[in-house]
């Protein structure tokens, strides 16, 4: 397919409206909370991207090992952020639901490869993993220094939505289709849409991982090529995620 958007195009679109949507979160007076509704589909784009890259790197092990790394090193520099600025300190990590979301994927495609028993065994331990990020996204939250702690950023959104993207990722059609019906299911359930909609609009916008669904269209620009690539390319999100929090940080402070 020659017309559609590139990996790179669709990952630079995915980057300006993610500065767009935490910047709404520093300065949500300044900054209505529309911005946020629109940017519903930044964190899906990236994880499909994701799953995308899984079928496609030359090392699954080495992607997995730097999305790990970066989740990481994201969360130590959380917790330094919380000890210099207190409560203006960072809390996101999207790296560890990435992290663990990639690593589920990985052990269901490694079960394919196995023999009877080995086959169940992975299965189970990719479900577990599974219902553990989905606990933490709802109730769990390990405490750290000075405030900070971990917890499964945007997790009830992205790892069944992954989980979507992995088991038919031969049809964009059926990816859309479920998507679509997990959407609605967010939309329905009791803290959902329409308890939200009623109070208040605002809290409708903020509270809108339902609105998954505004990543089909992107799935469908998507023409399958790689872009432009560069040396430094695959390593410019690891560092451009923590630099923007950091910069929007700095920002609130000052001002």
């Amino acid at each position: 397919m020659k017309f559609g958007l590139n990996r790179a195009q669709l990952k630079n679109i995915a980057l300006v409206f993610m500065v767009l949507d935490n910047a709404y979160f520093r300065f949500s007076t300044a900054i209505s909370s529309v911005a946020h509704l629109a940017t519903r589909f930044v964190a899906p784009l990236f994880a499909w991207l994701m799953v995308d890259g899984f079928f496609h790197t030359k090392s699954r092990g080495r992607y997995c090992r730097r999305l790990w790394i970066a989740a990481a090193l994201m969360q130590t520099g959380n917790v330094i952020s919380s000890a210099i600025f207190g409560q203006n300190g960072i809390a996101d990590n999207i790296f560890l639901t990435l992290a663990l979301s990639f690593t589920i994927i990985w052990l269901f495609e490694l079960a394919k490869q196995e023999d009877s028993g080995k086959k169940i065994g992975l299965r189970i331990l990719a479900i577990f993993l599974v219902l553990l990020g989905i606990a933490f996204s709802l109730v769990l939250f390990i405490p750290l220094p000075f405030g900070n702690g971990i917890a499964m950023e945007g997790g009830l959104q992205l790892i069944p939505f992954v989980l979507i993207s992995y088991f038919f990722h031969d049809s964009k059609w059926k990816q859309a289709v479920f998507t679509l019906a997990y959407s609605l299911l967010m939309f329905f359930v009791p803290y959902g849409g329409p308890a939200l909609f009623q109070n208040g609009f605002d809290m409708f916008c903020v509270n809108s991982d339902w609105m998954t669904f505004l990543v089909i269209p992107f799935m469908f620009l998507y023409n399958g090529r790689e872009g432009k690539k560069s040396p430094s390319g695959k390593w410019f999100f690891y560092f451009f995620y923590p630099a923007h929090l950091w910069a929007l940080m700095l920002l609130k402070v000052l001002l």
